[in-house]
């Protein structure tokens, strides 16, 4: 059975991302668990017990009617759901281990954060176990038609490209591997060509080389020219996408504001 892992904090984004993950991968043989986090009151006082059991209460409630709007959108479909006041990345990290997640799917904005990264999607991307779907307020039903791997010169392997190629099958969608380059460094098109088209045997896919100082925007402008509906990009611990998320700009990156976004951890 496929698993899959939705945040919410019962924003409209929260609702879209649930919302895409369902038009995605649909509801036959996949479960989904709605995963929520609260606040646990810092005090330690006999007289205001109630408070905590109030925020607890609050979580499992909302989690019901966001269940509720979810059954409405999707119809039959296997969903559990999980209230915890641990930080939502490492609760994540534990529903992963624990019982595996083939996905996390959230909204890239969280309640009052517009036009941001939310703090918790930044949480889960750079430190999450399981690959990642972000899906911005912005985002439009779209089906899904090409895919965007933003490569950064380093190792590819199957394992590690897995999400992307299941859902490039699902969809029958093509896989345009792009090459952006912020350095003067050749580019051997040849030996990529030949080690991509190994690992994406039965895909259609293409390549594409861009030369550019600010990668994010290159990657964003070269999605928009290319009528790119999803870009996947590999998180490594050193490089690439950290290096986006700690940059100056990371909070103005058009990426994630535009178009859903798929993180995938890079396996040893």
């Amino acid at each position: 059975m496929t698993r899959i892992l939705l945040p919410t904090d019962f924003s409209e984004t929260s609702f879209k991302a649930a919302t895409f993950a369902f038009d995605l991968l649909g509801t036959a043989n996949t479960k989904y668990t709605l995963v929520h986090t609260y606040l646990k009151p810092m005090f330690d006082n006999a007289l205001l017990p109630r408070i905590g059991n109030s925020t607890q209460r609050e979580a499992v409630n909302g989690l019901r009617r966001f269940e509720r709007r979810c059954r409405q959108y999707v119809g039959k479909a296997v969903i559990a759901k999980k209230a915890s006041h641990f930080l939502l990345v490492d609760l994540l990290n534990d529903l992963d281990r624990e019982k595996g997640a083939d996905m996390i799917v959230m909204g890239t904005q969280g309640a009052g954060n517009y036009g941001l990264v939310g703090s918790n999607t930044k949480a889960v991307v750079m430190g999450g176990s399981a690959p990642v779907i972000t899906v911005p307020s912005q985002w439009v039903p779209t089906p899904i038609a090409r895919i965007m791997l933003a490569y950064d010169g380093g190792k590819l392997d199957r394992f590690t490209l897995k999400p992307l190629i299941d859902l490039a099958k699902r969809t029958n969608a093509e896989v345009v591997l792009a090459h952006v380059r912020d350095n003067s460094v050749a580019f051997d098109k040849r030996a990529d060509r030949k080690q991509v088209a190994e690992l994406l045997v039965g895909i259609r896919h293409s390549f594409v080389t861009v030369q550019g100082d600010e990668v994010a925007k290159e990657i964003n402008d070269l999605a928009k020219q290319g009528r790119i509906q999803l870009v996947a990009v590999i998180h490594r611990q050193k490089g690439f996408w950290e290096s986006l998320f700690h940059s100056s700009k990371a909070a103005r990156m058009a990426l994630h504001i535009t178009m859903p976004l798929l993180v995938l951890p890079e396996r040893p």
